[in-house]
């Protein structure tokens, strides 16, 4: 609905104006009344009416006043329609200059009211319609630039573009501000973009919003589920720029329910150190894993700290065999202990991210390895990676402990008397063990298990006797210490579980078609 702004100082004609017209059948509706110049100007400025009727003649500020003053200091692009008593030349001329669209004497013909705010309307739509494709067409060019600069194209035309898009000089002040949102789904709302459809998602309409129309090439999507705006000087509330971050996250909290993040960089002068405040922003809101309570995150405040890229490898199959047993009171503890870990170490989100990544893929490996339908699991663990980078700490591990508990649940549901998962307890134990001096024996005994029966289960299910998986699996870790180490053959031979290094030799060379000094240096015989 356009929005119509009527002024005029005599009340008779105010009231006439409102009744003589069905302004909502012709898409408006009224957003004020003034009578007078000056109260008029106010509205115009709170309101942003598309369309403005005014008297020519008024205290204080005239109509063609109030023209020039809504055009030039409150660059307003609403349509003027000037109503005078005075058939005077002059006047009109006056008002075509201030771009008046048009001129009606008074009193009023309602014929001649009805066709002109008929056109007006038509022509207001019209180019509202292709100020929004240009702004598409320009958004998508802003967004484009701004990713090239953010990861380190500093080409001095592209600066330029930059610079003229975003109406920033050379030495003006300008912070980088990041939000992210818990939820990965909330940013993907609408329909699909194209180069020149952008259809920006719900949360940036909202941070839309709040900016001056001005500053809505501003904004950008990192194409990794954050959205960036690039505050300067200009802003009215660059130095308040705290607080107005606060007041945004207030807003998309509330509108979507879940936890929204963000984080300022310091600042600086010079756009191509755009992708200097861009990384400064990540660094920062990387630490939301660490800020369940605090949803803003200062730069200032983080870039003493840094974050431990060492991949963690505690905890890992202790907790991949106590899900393996469905032992539930041990499987919670060790998740605890080990985001226990993650927090103290400070270890950087990629590194968790990946690691719960990497151990999701033993458990389908798992699951795969005993013939389990992975359906419902997998329908689990996709969801959790869509949605893993955008968790913080807390959240982040309850997800990981259902899945755990989710993997645990269906392979004790599974297991109950089924060979595939016997056979693969088995082939886990051997891994476990091969070091040892084991035998089937033994094995059957550590399974309550006929040692004839699990023999014949065992080659029935895997294709292999018992033995010759046993040798693959010694014969396999004893290439890794020969490529790796300068152990000598003799010793490898023990460490792998042969206690006579003769029959090592036969069966390394039997299982690789080559002896252990051969295949080390690389040669064939």
């Amino acid at each position: 609905m356009l929005k119509v702004l009527l002024v005029d100082d005599e009340p008779y004609v105010l009231e006439g104006l409102k009744v003589m017209l069905d302004w909502e059948a012709h898409g408006f509706r009224i957003c004020g009344e003034a009578s007078n110049g000056e109260d008029a100007l106010e509205i115009v400025r709170v309101c942003n009416p598309d369309l403005i009727m005014t008297d020519i003649s008024m205290p204080r500020i005239d109509g063609l006043e109030l023209i020039r003053l809504s055009t030039e200091n409150l660059k307003s692009t609403a349509k003027f329609v000037i109503l005078s008593g005075y058939d005077d030349f002059s006047y009109a001329k006056r008002a075509m200059l201030y771009n008046a669209s048009n001129y009606l004497l008074k009193p009023l013909d309602d014929v001649e009211l009805d066709s002109v705010v008929t056109k007006l309307a038509e022509q207001i739509k019209k180019e509202r319609k292709e100020t929004e494709n240009i702004n598409k067409q320009l958004s998508f060019i802003a967004n484009q630039s701004i990713i090239r600069l953010i990861n380190g194209d500093n080409k001095p035309s592209l600066i330029g573009r930059v610079g003229m898009l975003l109406d920033i000089a050379e030495d003006e002040e300008f912070r980088c501000i990041l939000f992210e949102i818990d939820s990965a789904d909330s940013w993907v709302q609408g329909e699909e973009r194209t180069e020149l459809n952008i259809n920006r998602t719900t949360p940036a309409r909202v941070i839309e919003d709040a900016l001056d129309p001005a500053f809505q090439f501003r904004i950008f999507e990192d194409g990794k589920g954050r959205i960036g705006i690039i505050a300067s000087e200009k802003m009215p509330f660059f130095n308040t720029l705290e607080e107005f971050t606060k007041s945004l996250l207030l807003q998309l909290n509330q509108i979507f329910g879940d936890v929204v993040y963000a984080s300022i960089s310091d600042s600086e002068k010079g756009l191509s150190l755009i992708s200097k405040t861009y990384k400064q922003a990540l660094f920062a809101i990387g630490f939301k894993f660490y800020s369940p309570g605090k949803s803003l995150i200062s730069y200032e405040n983080v870039k003493g700290l840094n974050l431990n890229f060492e991949m963690c490898t505690e905890y890992y199959n202790a907790l991949l065999d106590f899900i393996r047993a469905n032992r539930v009171e041990d499987i919670e503890p060790v998740v605890c202990r080990l985001f226990k870990n993650f927090s103290e170490n400070h270890s950087a989100p990629q590194i968790i991210i990946s690691y719960l990544m990497n151990f999701q893929m033993e458990l389908v490996k798992l699951i795969m390895e005993i013939g389990g339908d992975l359906k419902e699991f997998l329908t689990l663990a996709l969801g959790f990676q869509k949605t893993a980078e955008h968790l913080n700490m807390s959240n982040l591990q309850g997800e990981f402990l259902k899945q755990c508990l989710s993997a645990a649940s269906h392979i004790n549901g599974f297991k109950q008397g089924n060979p595939q998962f016997i056979v693969c307890e088995v082939k886990n134990y051997i891994k476990q063990n091969y070091c040892k001096d084991i035998k089937l024996k033994e094995v059957a005994r550590h399974f309550y298990m006929n040692s004839v029966y699990l023999g014949q289960l065992f080659k029935k299910v895997s294709g292999v006797q018992f033995n010759d998986y046993l040798n693959n699996v010694r014969v396999e870790e004893a290439k890794k210490l020969l490529q790796r180490t300068d152990m000598k053959v003799s010793e490898i031979s023990s460490a792998v579980g042969y206690n006579d290094p003769k029959y090592f030799l036969s069966k390394f060379k039997a299982i690789t078609s080559l002896p252990p000094s051969a295949f080390k240096t690389g040669k064939t015989t």
